[in-house]
C-alpha cells in the first residue's frame, strides 16, 4: 500500500486525483515517473514522487504543529498538514518518521495518526 504525500489535481483525462493521506493502489511502477493507481475506486495515472510506501507495522502520520528540527540531533523539520510514514514507536517523546527521501525524529505531540 501507498499513501499520497501531496495534492495532485489531475492535468490530463486519464489522470487519478490525489489527496494528502489517501491511499493508493499501486497497479504499476514501470515507468519512473508516472505510475498507475487506484484511488477512491477511481484508476488513473499519477507523479510517482507524490506517494510513498507504507511498509507493514508502518503507520501514516498528519502534522498537527509544525516542528523546527535540530539536524545535529537527527530531528527532521515537518510543516502543518504534512503527511509522514513510521512506526508507533516512541523513545524519548520522539517519533522517527519519513516523508519522501527526508526522515528523522518528529515529537510526537506533533503529529496526529490518520
Amino acid at each position: 500500500t501507498y499513501v499520497a504525500l501531496y495534492k495532485f489535481l489531475p492535468q490530463e483525462k486519464n489522470d487519478l486525483e490525489l489527496q494528502p493521506g489517501e491511499r493508493v493502489q499501486v497497479f504499476d511502477d514501470s515507468n519512473e515517473d508516472w505510475w498507475k493507481g487506484k484511488s477512491r475506486d477511481k484508476v488513473g495515472l499519477f507523479p510517482a514522487n507524490f506517494v510513498q510506501r507504507v511498509r507493514p507495522g508502518e503507520r501514516v502520520w498528519k502534522v498537527t504543529d509544525g516542528f523546527h528540527g535540530n539536524r545535529d540531533k537527527g530531528q527532521m523539520s515537518v510543516k502543518e498538514s504534512q503527511i509522514c510514514i513510521g512506526k508507533n514507536e516512541e523513545t524519548d517523546g520522539f517519533l522517527r518518521l519519513s516523508s519522501g527521501k527526508r526522515r528523522g525524529l518528529v515529537p510526537v505531540q506533533c503529529v496526529q495518526e490518520l
